[in-house]
């Protein structure tokens, strides 16, 4: 009888932990939450982690001593929105020039072919990474573009937008938040 109950006790348990794994992968990041850590290639193959930019403890303090706020904007270059929306993270990364903040854009899915054509036609001041494989909008749930991130110094999400479509709102709201997150 304790052997059956033993067995049930332990059939229960590992159902309960089988969902707890189930769930935490599949939950997506959230206002509030810690950011989904990641490692990508930028246009000159030099990886970025973002655990070397904010978060608890900074992987490599010998390089970076200043913890990053750290904006994440997921793009594609047949995205038009995303095309809307790169000149006003542009200008926003000017205001902010100098001061612990940092700019990324997320080219998802693209092969090296495209992204090269696009910047040839295009003069982009942001830095961008590549996620070829959407591993990275696969964890952040960018499913639909653009999807913008930004994360505080301690690596939790302080914003998350899907879309673009108000550039002066959205230039307010972000110049606040990041003034709010650099104090």
């Amino acid at each position: 009888m304790k052997s059956v109950i033993l067995i049930m006790i332990l059939i229960l348990s590992l159902n309960l932990y089988g969902q707890q794994v189930k769930n935490s992968k599949t939950d997506p990041p959230a206002v509030g939450k810690e950011a989904p850590t990641f490692s990508l290639p930028d246009l000159k193959q030099q990886y970025v982690t973002l655990r070397d930019l904010c978060g608890p403890k900074l992987n490599k303090p010998w390089i970076n001593k200043t913890k990053q706020v750290v904006v994440l904007s997921f793009f594609a270059t047949w995205c038009k929105p995303c095309m809307k929306e790169i000149p006003h993270l542009e200008k926003i990364k000017e205001k902010f020039s100098g001061q612990s903040v940092k700019f990324f854009l997320i080219d998802v899915g693209e092969e090296d072919a495209k992204l090269q054509e696009f910047l040839v036609l295009n003069t982009i001041k942001l830095d961008i990474l590549v996620d070829r494989y959407n591993k990275l909008a696969e964890k952040y749930d960018a499913l639909t573009l653009p999807r913008l991130y930004v994360i505080d110094k301690e690596g939790i999400i302080r914003k998350e937008q899907k879309g673009f479509t108000n550039p002066e709102q959205f230039e307010s709201e972000m110049t606040t938040l990041l003034n709010d997150l650099l104090k």
